[in-house]
Parts: structure tokens; sequence; C-alpha cells
């Protein structure tokens, strides 16, 4: 079964934003023409890539914000060594 489905982690997050919009047009055609095993299906993949682009985005976030701790909340090996030498 997993072999059908497609490797969501393989795409950029663009190509992720594309394929969700087109998966929306998708949806709203299966809706209004009653097709509701096709929209269970549609509805499968939408749920997926956004799973897909959320984890990437998260990703994104955390790595722009290892960047950005200040110095003095970094802890250390260094500074385990320091409070047990001074106990």
């Amino acid at each position: 079964m997993t072999d059908l489905l497609e490797d969501y982690s393989l795409l950029s997050e663009d190509e992720l934003d594309e394929k969700i919009n087109d998966i929306l047009k998708k949806i709203e055609i299966a809706y209004s023409m009653g097709h509701g095993v096709a929209l269970q299906q549609l509805e499968f993949h939408l749920e997926n890539m956004k799973m897909e682009l959320g984890d990437k985005l998260e990703k994104q976030r955390f790595d722009l914000i290892q960047g950005k701790v200040p110095e003095q909340y970094t802890v250390t090996d260094d500074d385990k060594l320091i409070k047990e030498e001074e106990e």
C-alpha cells in the first residue's frame, strides 16, 4: 500500500503548496459532482501534504531559532564542570 503513496518529503515547500492548491480544486470538483470515494481519497492526500508541509516549516523555524540562542543560555559540558568544581 505504501508503494502507492507519494513520498511528499521529497518535495519542496513550493511544490507542496502547489500540490495542495491543486488538490483543493479537485476536492471542490469531486464534492460538486457527489463523488464521495474520490473526495475521501483526495482529503487523505491533502492531510498528508499538509502534515509534511507543517513538518518542513517547523524544521525551518527550529533551524532559524538555533542560531539565535544567546551564548549565556547555551549549556555545555564546561559549565557543568565549573559548577561541580564550585561545590
